[in-house]
């Protein structure tokens, strides 16, 4: 079934068929393409005709936590190195050797 929603640039929305969801990132309605980001983080370009003929429901924005999780776990080895690191060199708060010149 044709969408009758309007695609405006922020607003999240949702395929019918098969649940996809996606924010609209811009609309260029000069060259008749949407350019949309989907949860997982790609991006495509359909035009307003695609659009049009999708069967799309507007939604309420995903919680922001939930989308940060995968890049969350990536950080946490990150401050496990920086902590391992700073154990390892205890010499952080020594002052500097001076430079003979």
């Amino acid at each position: 079934m044709p969408t009758d929603t309007e695609p405006i640039e922020g607003n999240w929305y949702e395929v019918i068929e098969d649940g996809a969801r996606f924010v609209v990132v811009t609309v260029d309605e000069e060259e008749g393409l949407i350019e949309l980001q989907h949860e997982d983080g790609a991006t495509e370009e359909i035009t307003l005709e695609a659009w049009h003929e999708a069967d799309l429901t507007g939604i309420a924005p995903p919680d922001e936590a939930g989308l940060f999780d995968e890049l969350a776990d990536q950080d946490d080895g990150a401050q496990e190195w920086c902590q391992t690191e700073k154990q390892e060199d205890d010499d952080w708060g020594e002052p500097l050797p001076e430079i003979e010149e």
